[in-house]
């Protein structure tokens, strides 16, 4: 009996010896804790995610860290590599520094990441070590908290689609309906409308160009149909009241802009993305913003930039009131609005239409908006310089239109990219 024990003695102390051996990773996959009261876990997907995936999303925080093409990354998370070993060593958050929207994974590395909700709060995190497709983490959410340098930010919006950088600020007295897909197994924020019942009209529409919604797979469709996404108590628009105006119906995101999928592109279909243009407007000039916009998402997405960020509108503070059309439009009337600034169907019509560009790169933004007049004088086929000619910054157009884009960038970065514009910066 005593012999049995000393073996059963014996083979627990060599267990416990080759668990805490740092030359190897056992099989059950044990994480040294450099910290007490820290957590642990596996991290998949640092090969494929097809071999596994796994995402960190302690509790308090309404998004995950997860692993992106070998990187950690994390929607509304920024990270820096610090030079401690040891989570336990890691006392001070740094207020400054190389913060980045993804960073490396590195063995036995520590990180901080700063995750962007109504303030920053804090996780540090430790890579115990690489195996394969699994990355073992150590980590601890901190209890400190900063203050985000982003007052105008729509962070407070329960609806996480409120959050997305293409987004302006919300105004509550119109209805928010963001418009979601699904596409190869993922759902893709495909659209989003800000609908103001009381002119019928879209405050504003916005959507996102990345390596997937770039891409053109489908045709341009015909769908048209009043927005599922906005009760009918809000004053829809049908197809009659846009007959026999003289306008035609005007994409605000066009339908060129949304090719990765059929339901996508029917979602521009939506009477609630048309506004009323004159047929030389929409057939000329506003095509040529929309190519341009739609070149820097579709093209350079796939070599210049990372993300591109589109909010398109006409100016509904701005109404075109009195007009009377020089054309007939397609339909062989000539177009009017009546004092107020509407058709005779009661549709608003903007006296100007807009567009907000905003691109990203490796966490770097630059910005750019266009400002045009809803003119039946302007070129048919507008050249770059004609393009160039209706430039203004985001803060012109925010002060014109009375809309705050981008806000959900943090203030200092809001304030760099809206100031200013290079249009040498950009593919013409």
């Amino acid at each position: 009996m005593k012999k049995i024990l000393s073996l059963l003695v014996l083979a627990m102390g060599l267990s416990v010896f080759t668990a805490c051996n740092d030359d190897e990773v056992p099989a059950n996959g044990y994480i040294e804790t450099t910290e007490e009261g820290s957590s642990t876990m596996i991290l998949k997907g640092y090969i494929s995610s097809s071999q596994g995936f796994s995402v960190l999303q302690p509790s308090g925080f309404a998004a995950p860290v997860y692993i992106k093409d070998g990187k950690l990354y994390g929607k509304f998370y920024n990270f820096i590599r610090t030079t401690d070993t040891k989570l336990d060593a890691m006392i001070t958050v740094p207020e400054s520094g190389n913060w980045e929207s993804e960073v490396g994974i590195y063995d036995k590395a520590t990180y901080w990441a700063r995750y962007a909700g109504s303030i920053y709060k804090y996780i540090k995190l430790r890579v115990a070590y690489i195996d394969g497709n699994n990355v073992g983490i150590e980590y601890v959410v901190s209890s400190h908290s900063t203050a985000r340098p982003n007052s105008n930010s729509n962070m407070e919006n329960p609806d996480q689609t409120a959050w997305e950088l293409e987004i302006p600020h919300l105004d509550s007295n119109n209805f928010y309906a963001p418009h979601t897909v699904k596409f190869e197994g993922n759902t893709y924020m495909n659209l989003a409308i800000e609908w103001d019942s009381s002119l019928r009209h879209a405050n504003w529409v916005a959507f996102y160009y990345d390596s997937n919604t770039a891409r053109s797979l489908v045709s341009r469709g015909s769908n048209w149909a009043w927005d599922p996404a906005i009760p009918t108590s809000l004053n829809p628009v049908q197809e009659s009241d846009h007959k026999s105006d003289g306008f035609d119906k005007g994409h605000l995101c066009a339908s060129s802009d949304r090719l990765f999928s059929s339901e996508a592109n029917d979602q521009t279909f939506y009477y609630s993305n048309i506004s009323p243009m004159t047929h030389r407007f929409n057939n000329g000039f506003w095509i040529g913003v929309e190519d341009v916009v739609s070149n820097w998402g579709h093209s350079t997405i796939k070599t210049t930039y990372d993300k591109v960020y589109v909010t398109k509108g006409g100016t509904l503070n701005n109404l075109l009131k009195n007009f009377v059309g020089k054309y007939a439009g397609n339909d062989g009337i000539v177009p009017y609005t009546n004092a107020d600034g509407l058709t005779k169907h009661g549709l608003a019509v903007p006296a100007y239409y807009y567009a907000a560009v905003l691109a990203e790169k490796d966490g770097k933004y630059q910005a750019i908006a266009f400002l045009v007049e809803h003119n039946d004088d302007l070129s048919a086929n507008p050249s770059a310089n004609e393009l160039k000619s209706k430039v203004v910054t985001i803060d012109e157009l925010e002060k014109f239109t009375g809309l705050d884009f981008f806000c959900n960038l943090t203030d200092e970065v809001e304030e760099a990219v809206e100031s200013t514009v290079d249009v040498n910066l950009w593919e013409w």
